[in-house]
């Protein structure tokens, strides 16, 4: 039975602009850069404000047992998540107060993808057997969509963490345990299979179709061409940062990339490097970030990071 809760807030609440600038005494403010974050084998997601020397303004304390690996600001300033055993939307208020929460996931499965889709609506990618993508409408209570397919891999925990939808209206599946993504059509038929190596964690339609994968315990990202899959460039060191599992990347608009740089496999006293690391085009490091308050053990601050969200307002 599907299950869902739905503790909606006021249509006048949900729709207030968050990306207005503030005015205060008649003047206008310019608009920050900030970043939300999140990390596998961290209880909290939270917003770090860049322009404020990346000082953190709001936590959210995640269900015990979660594992959220992506986050997003979604249209009005409220926060779409993912945590393992479901998927919800809250408001950025002291309490986190939900306004839809989607919970049909299976004992054995894992709700491991959670993003909007340009028309307004959601996608949620679930590893079990078989696995299952779900597109929600906009208000995030009715599916409009489901697509099983067989991984053939067990445990659920071994097949994906995040799954996108191309322009196309395919899905790409990078498969963290076989070095591999999947194209699927919607109605399970198989597209294509990209050999990229490593653990794949994230997997990013670039403008002209070219797929960014990010590698895992791969320690890199690469760039693939679309049609027959040959290698385009490989992030594989960036100066003063060395790379351990590169979680969720991101190529931004502005040319440059942002990786994840999650250290949950290493030993405490390894976990030294910097969590984000934001290089340009020619491979410098233009920011990075390091929450975990000087201490490189659980429990210092900001455990780990393995997505993000960069967002203005």
């Amino acid at each position: 039975m599907k299950r869902f809760i739905h503790k909606l807030a006021s249509a006048a609440a949900v729709g207030t602009a968050a990306f207005a600038m503030v005015s205060c005494g008649g003047k206008t403010a310019a608009p920050q850069e900030k970043m939300l974050i999140a990390g596998s084998f961290w209880d909290t997601i939270a917003v770090v404000n860049r322009s404020a020397g990346d000082v953190i303004e709001w936590k959210y304390g995640l269900p015990a047992g979660s594992e959220c690996n992506s986050v997003e600001i979604v249209p009005g300033g409220d926060v779409l998540l993912s945590y393992k055993k479901g998927a919800r939307v809250i408001k950025r208020d002291a309490a986190g107060t939900v306004v839809w929460d989607y919970t049909d996931v299976a004992d054995t499965a894992e709700l491991q993808t959670a993003t909007r889709l340009p028309d307004g609506g959601y996608l949620l990618a679930i590893c079990g057997t078989p696995a299952r993508i779900v597109e929600l409408d906009s208000t995030g209570t009715q599916v409009r969509k489901e697509v099983r397919y067989d991984l053939g891999i067990r445990p659920a925990h071994a097949q994906f963490r995040r799954v996108a939808k191309a322009a196309n209206g395919n899905y790409l599946i990078p498969i963290i345990s076989a070095g591999k993504v999947l194209e699927i059509k919607d109605d399970s038929t198989l597209v294509a299979e990209y050999g990229v190596g490593g653990t794949p964690f994230s997997v990013q339609e670039l403008p002209g179709g070219n797929l960014f994968v990010a590698l895992g315990d791969g320690h890199s990202a690469v760039e693939i061409e679309r049609a027959g899959g040959a290698l385009v460039q490989r992030i594989d060191s960036i100066p003063g940062v060395p790379m351990h599992f590169v979680a969720y990347s991101e190529r931004l608009a502005n040319g440059n990339t942002l990786i994840s740089n999650w250290q949950g496999h290493l030993p405490a006293e390894q976990q030294t490097a910097a969590q984000l690391v934001e290089i340009d085009p020619a491979g410098a490091v233009v920011w990075s970030y390091d929450g975990r308050g000087g201490r490189p053990v659980k429990g210092g601050g900001v455990d780990f990071v393995s997505a993000f969200y960069p967002f203005t307002e």
